[in-house]
């Protein structure tokens, strides 16, 4: 018989339990033409996106639904949700909700002219899905913490596309595209793809799987984020800096404030300062850009550039500064600069090596399988991860290949998967095993190849195995025989018939 004291500590641990499950989650939706009369179902969506919000909380998801939203004012998130209950607005489905601010009367620039604004104290946030477009200043803002920013489309804003700013910190922006924004209200000076900058951002902030393009000032700028460096990772960012026909044309004319001569568009594909933090680009790509392909802009924090390919720009390195810390300088290793217009700069001061322009190679256009862009510039694969295309990936019997180093060889406390015997040169690393999309990283793009070729449906708990078995820090070399064509092992097999019972498909 159970006694008061144990009585009371089961009454206690049953309260602890409580408190970890998070409370009754709803899920709601938005449409175009939706009513604020109607109860949120999906037979009875809501009209506007500013009573949906105020009434979803934690662990809620206002889904929405496919179509353009015509808004005249910006959405402001400013409830926050939990680590267990984040507050999700999500599109629905395969739909494509487009949000379009073209209707905005606020002048250019200011921060009532943002698209979507995720307040400070708005932490455990994750937006999915949208397409956000034609704001007077960001498509959107960030400014919270744990936050999501998931396959979001920023496009035709009058600032940068997608930006972080405040004391945000522990965000992640995941396989977004942000292009062809511009501000007439500065000449081009300030729109980037992704802007992650000033002084009070916080620590944490990751990209990963982006993509920015065509945007008058730059693709990526962390201007003045010396708290918080930066992880960007297996992102591309091209032909930035320019006046492109269709949007940037529109916006002349209407608001005549762009004489000829003085676009002011910086035209890099990633600025990693001024005064900006240690950041790390890992297996960028980078091509095409008006000036630099990656410039360090005075930063002088000690920013980390490993792996990646810079191409065609009109010049594709500049770190023509060292980091003003003497334990904590600049590193470039196994990157590949190839077909600038003007040669790169380096500071003696910059701890570079193992590249193509001081490992002993250099790239020609033989390393490669392709350098037709017009893939990697088209749609996404279903899964939200970029396109895969021949472009810049080395090709077979390239010195390029087993020319680099391995991280942690060199202090840097973290590795990237590799084959043979050392890492290859540049973003994409050839032959890595599970790597069967062969982007060089193992993944859930991989994972979706390897179980579309064995037909059937997988569950979120088969994924799980893919990872335990694949999804390592460093590669696994594949043991002898192990075919090339995706195909289980007998023991992920038996592990998978165990699932059978509580199947649902992976998506």
């Amino acid at each position: 018989m159970m006694n008061k004291t144990n009585l009371n500590k089961c009454v206690a641990c049953a309260a602890l339990l409580l408190l970890a499950v998070p409370l009754s989650a709803a899920e709601y939706f938005i449409a175009p033409g939706g009513s604020n009369g109607g109860s949120g179902a999906i037979g009875s969506p809501w009209g506007t996106f500013d009573y949906a919000i105020d009434q979803i909380g934690p662990g809620d998801t206002l889904f929405v639904r496919g179509g353009v939203y015509d808004l005249d004012e910006r959405i402001r998130i400013q409830d926050a949700g939990t680590e267990n209950s984040p507050i999700r607005i999500w599109a629905y489905q395969d739909e494509t909700p487009v949000l379009d601010f073209d209707s905005m009367t606020v002048d250019w620039g200011g921060s009532s002219g943002r698209g979507i604004q995720v307040d400070e104290d708005a932490d455990w946030v994750h937006l999915r899905g949208l397409t956000i477009q034609n704001a007077r200043d960001n498509g959107v803002w960030g400014g919270s913490d744990h936050s999501i920013y998931e396959r979001l489309t920023t496009r035709w804003n009058g600032d940068s596309g997608m930006q972080l700013s405040g004391p945000a910190s522990h965000n992640l922006i995941l396989n977004g595209d942000s292009y062809e924004n511009y501000d007439p209200s500065k000449n081009g000076e300030n729109a980037d793809g992704f802007a992650i900058k000033f002084d009070e951002l916080g620590p944490g902030n990751v990209v990963r799987g982006a993509r920015a393009w065509g945007n008058s000032d730059d693709g990526w700028d962390m201007w003045e984020s010396v708290v918080g460096g930066v992880l960007v990772e297996d992102s591309w960012s091209f032909s930035n800096g320019r006046i492109l026909p269709g949007f940037y044309e529109k916006e002349l004319l209407e608001d005549n404030d762009l004489t000829p001569g003085s676009f002011n568009g910086d035209g890099n594909g990633f600025k990693l300062g001024q005064d900006s933090g240690a950041h790390v680009l890992n297996r960028v790509v980078v091509w095409d850009n008006e000036e630099r392909g990656i410039d360090v802009n005075g930063n002088g924090f000690g920013v980390i550039v490993a792996n990646s390919t810079v191409f065609d720009s009109k010049r594709n390195w500049q770190f023509d500064e060292e980091s003003f810390e003497t334990t904590n300088q600049h590193i470039l290793v196994n990157n590949v600069s190839y077909a600038g217009s003007s040669s790169d700069n380096f500071d003696s001061g910059v701890d570079s090596f193992s590249n193509t322009w001081d490992g002993g190679v250099s790239a020609s256009a033989a390393d490669f399988l392709s350098l037709d862009d017009t893939i990697a510039r088209g749609p996404r694969q279903a899964d939200g991860s970029l396109p895969y295309s021949d472009f810049l990936r080395l090709a077979p019997g390239s010195d390029l290949i087993d020319a680099g180093v391995n991280l942690p060889t060199i202090g840097l406390g973290y590795s990237l998967p590799f084959s043979g015997a050392a890492p290859d040169l540049g973003a994409y690393e050839s032959g890595v095993y599970g790597d069967y999309n062969s982007d060089g990283v193992v993944d859930a793009a991989d994972f979706t190849v390897w179980r579309d070729g064995l037909g059937g449906a997988y569950t979120a708990a088969d994924y799980d195995v893919w990872v335990e078995h694949f999804g390592r820090t460093s590669a696994t070399p594949p043991p002898s025989g192990t075919q090339s064509v995706p195909e289980p092992t007998a023991l992920l097999l038996a592990v998978m018939a165990a699932f059978a019972r509580s199947r649902r498909t992976y998506r």
